[in-house]
């Protein structure tokens, strides 16, 4: 697993440890552009460099062409079992845990809407 799926993941979980006192900025665009011209420095590989590429602007929207281009975020309880579960089918897919579930809200809808 490479720093960025480690990232990932963490930032896709349901709690990501942030210290109560942490104070996030969002920055400059010259703080962007700088952090932006060390990453560019620092990929070594073309998979790195494909990563910064597709890494632009943040999230992509899940409704592309829609005017707020904000996905909603769902937050939900389960129990250990079925987090566990959708995990490791997540893990052996080599999909987001998001994606696995979509996924599954989806097929279920499609099975129980009337």
């Amino acid at each position: 697993m490479t720093k960025y799926d480690e990232l990932a993941r963490w930032a896709e979980s349901d709690a990501p440890d942030i210290r109560a006192d942490a104070v996030v900025r969002r920055g400059t665009p010259e703080n962007h552009a700088a952090v932006r011209a060390m990453l560019e420095d620092a990929a070594e590989s073309p998979a790195e460099v494909a990563l910064l590429e597709r890494s632009s602007g943040g999230r992509p929207s899940l409704h592309a062409g829609e005017p707020d281009g904000k996905s909603p975020q769902w937050q939900i309880r389960a129990p250990k079992d079925l987090d566990a579960a959708f995990r490791a089918q997540a893990d052996a897919e080599g999909r987001s845990f998001s994606e696995v579930l979509r996924d599954a809200a989806a097929e279920y809808l499609a099975k129980h809407a009337s």
